[in-house]
């Protein structure tokens, strides 16, 4: 009870202190368990280690369940093609540049392989809040990144099982992987078929719908201890087995208050058993996140781009997939008790863990997405001939309805320039001869080199509403008509009082903008 005293004493401190200087609680939490063990060693507090141990595995599995929660393979349909090829080249990519890089730095084999496996798995729970913080979920690029975080946590759960019945001999590992297809299919099947089955039939308040919902965790973690599988993947199993819709969004927003008060607990005792890294291993550790972030942003955006992914939506799946899982923990924790791994390899494994998932948020930054979008290679042909047109419309963002409406535009004898941001719709455009500049639409030197002042129209269906309000700004003084996409009333109040005119649509759907301008468009003008 006393240690469980200091653990509850530190997590309210690490969150106080998180909120007051304003920083990311999970290094704060790290940080305070590391004081807790330096206490304990002072012989200044009494920590059971038992306890520890237990609340980390206790903690790890809420967070590996609500984990499995939220990756349904129905988010999967129509983008399996693409979902594999860049789930299957991030994890070998990143599990080879590792085993690489750790071999390079000179640690044995063994040690090299763990660290190479550590990094190949990205974080399901920071990407998700992340996604839902930004109302992204839905988006394509968001779809992609959910589908490559299933396949990945599948991959790590194979390779867990593997290493751990390696010494046992080729028999006992195909016995153990056979085990573990049997427990996916059991969840599939829950998945499938009871879990809808339950929400259309059954009427469950929340605490009998929380109850069944940890009734399943355990039943699961026993079921998997029972055909001696690590406990942990019965829990990833347990919550993959919810995570169909409506049955997800009922046990995710019961688990919130849940897994938060876990997750405190199980970095704090993280914290409590890492030893001190060197100098050396902090190092090491550093050289591994450059390895990590460069190689999966790059990785991810090439590979996305090239199985049909707008540029933008492929540079931010390599960001948010730019930083290692909770199931990179559980392997470390599964080779350190098995004696496979040290200690330090541990500590720098979590190191590296808590650090990339601590950069996310700062790495997915529009700022960021923005500076390597423009690393990307431009498009100069496309450019050249916007030099001398006036009199012409100009489209600031393609989107979607971006086709029709060019085509809409020339109907009605307007030459149309298109200044988007994505490198492989500037490609497009230039296969398809039209005029377009790769850049930002709220940018005034792209404005001018559109010659948007000169322009008859110009029309933005770009998705933020500052970037419109920039355009409006930049045409205050001209004659020019900018018509705006706008999301919400709020929106095209403000389009409106700034000089623009709103084309006010609840989804933004393309065709509601198609039908707008179909209907408002100046007539053809005649040749003089």
């Amino acid at each position: 009870m006393t240690t469980f005293a200091f653990l509850l004493f530190a997590a309210a401190l690490a969150f106080g202190l998180g909120k007051w200087l304003r920083l990311p609680v999970t290094p704060m939490l790290i940080l305070a368990g590391v004081g807790l063990g330096l206490l304990a060693d002072g012989g200044s507090v009494v920590l059971s280690s038992d306890l520890l141990q237990d609340l980390v595995h206790i903690g790890l599995a809420v967070l590996v369940f609500a984990a499995g929660v939220e990756l349904s393979p129905r988010r999967m349909r129509g983008r399996v093609r693409p979902i594999v090829w860049v789930a299957l080249t991030q994890f070998l990519a990143l599990g080879l540049s590792g085993f690489v890089v750790a071999w390079a730095l000179g640690y044995g084999m063994t040690t090299a392989f763990y660290t190479g496996c550590a990094l190949s798995a990205s974080s399901t729970l920071v990407v998700v809040r992340h996604l839902q913080s930004r109302q992204q979920m839905f988006e394509p690029f968001g779809r992609l990144v959910l589908g490559v975080l299933l396949l990945q946590d599948l991959f790590i759960i194979l390779i867990l099982v593997i290493l751990l019945r390696l010494s046992e001999g080729l028999q006992s590992i195909m016995l153990a992987v056979g085990s573990t297809v049997l427990l996916a299919a059991l969840a599939l099947v829950i998945h499938r078929w009871c879990a809808p089955w339950l929400t259309r039939h059954v009427r469950l308040e929340e605490e009998e719908l929380m109850l069944g919902a940890l009734a399943l965790l355990f039943a699961f973690s026993g079921l998997a201890y029972l055909i001696e599988l690590p406990f942990l993947v019965g829990a990833f199993f347990a919550g993959f087995s919810l995570s169909a819709f409506p049955m997800n969004g009922l046990v995710r927003g019961m688990l919130g208050s849940l897994s938060a008060f876990f997750l405190a607990l199980f970095f704090i005792c993280i914290g409590a058993f890492l030893t001190l890294p060197s100098l050396t291993i902090i190092g090491h550790s550093f050289i591994l996140m450059v390895v990590l972030i460069v190689v999966t942003v790059v990785v991810v955006s090439v590979v996305a781009e090239a199985v049909g992914y707008s540029t933008r939506a492929a540079v931010e799946s390599g960001i948010l997939l730019s930083q290692t899982s909770e199931f990179s923990l559980l392997l470390a924790l599964a080779g350190l008790s098995t004696g496979q791994i040290s200690a330090e390899l541990f500590s720098m494994i979590a190191l590296i863990t808590v650090s990339t998932m601590t950069l996310t948020p700062f790495l997915s930054r529009e700022s960021v997405v923005w500076f390597l979008m423009r690393l990307h290679p431009r498009y100069r042909k496309g450019e050249r001939r916007c030099e001398v047109m006036s009199g012409h419309a100009v489209l600031l963002g393609y989107g979607r309805a971006g086709a029709r409406t060019v085509k809409l535009l020339k109907q009605h004898g307007l030459d149309v320039v298109v200044i988007d941001d994505d490198a492989g719709v500037i490609r497009k455009l230039i296969e398809q001869n039209i005029p377009c500049i790769q850049g930002d639409g709220s940018d005034p030197h792209m404005l001018e080199q559109a010659h948007c002042r000169q322009a008859r129209m110009v029309l933005s269906s770009m998705r933020r509403s500052r970037d419109a309000q920039a355009a409006i700004h930049y045409l205050q003084a001209t004659p020019v008509q900018i018509f705006v996409r706008t999301f919400e009333p709020a929106e095209a109040e403000q389009v409106r009082a700034a000089g623009g005119v709103p084309v006010e649509t609840a989804t933004a759907a393309a065709d509601s903008l198609i039908a707008w301008l179909e209907g408002n468009l100046p007539a053809r003008p005649h040749p003089s």
